[in-house]
């Protein structure tokens, strides 16, 4: 009798056995050829640049329609880091794709303000101004901080303004010298960790004073 339970005990405990790998299998043959439940540890923002510097020049744009005189010649300055002197590819793609659209939306955009016929169209009408598309940019950790503006040249009135942000992505990385420059320094690492280095000394911007350039290219450099 003794014998009998035994031989029933270890019988049960076998089949329990069976039963708990069965399930056990079938619940790691679920996971099987599925994606990870975790996501990428940095998530960049790939909105294209073109996209949001076109929606900035529409809203300068949509200013300039209320306050700027028809047949007004605008001129374009290159957008400057804020701080510094330092020219990038960021700042000509930049400059190019605000002035395109606003170009695009039927302002004249001129290389040459001074050869640019100054009368009015129409006796009803104010002269024309001559105006300059100026702006400004700033590298943060996860975004680029721009300002953009058409400002009159002779008293530096501001027509139309707008401000607006790209993502710091792969992209965006590769028109600035943020390895080479000591004044654009990585906000973020993601190579592992860095060697201990002396910390470079950050020149110190003074404005121009020979620059002749209207009030809001000074302004938004100081």
């Amino acid at each position: 009798m003794k014998g009998r339970t035994i031989s029933l005990i270890m019988t049960l405990v076998t089949l329990m056995a069976l039963g708990a790998c069965s399930g056990y299998k079938e619940r790691t043959l679920d996971y099987l050829g599925k994606r990870p439940t975790t996501g990428p540890f940095f998530k960049e923002d790939n909105t294209p640049m073109v996209e949001l510097n076109y929606n900035a020049a529409d809203k300068i744009s949509a200013q300039l329609e209320e306050r700027l005189p028809l047949g007004s010649p605008i001129t374009v300055a290159m957008f400057r880091l804020r701080g510094s002197t330092l020219q990038t590819d960021f700042a000509k793609v930049l400059t190019e794709q605000v002035a395109s659209r606003i170009a695009q939306k039927g302002f004249a955009i001129v290389a040459d303000s001074s050869r640019f016929p100054m009368a009015a169209v129409d006796e009803d009408l104010a002269p024309p101004e001559q105006c300059v598309l100026a702006g400004a940019y700033s590298v943060g950790k996860e975004q680029i901080f721009v300002t953009a503006a058409v400002s009159t040249i002779a008293d530096g009135e501001i027509l139309g303004s707008w401000d607006w942000t790209v993502p710091l992505n792969s992209k965006t990385r590769s028109l600035l010298p943020i390895k080479e420059s000591p004044i654009i320094s990585p906000m973020v690492n993601t190579s592992g960790p860095l060697e201990k280095e002396e910390p470079a000394q950050q020149p110190r911007y003074v404005p121009d004073q020979s620059n002749s350039q209207p009030g809001f290219e000074q302004d938004i450099m100081n």
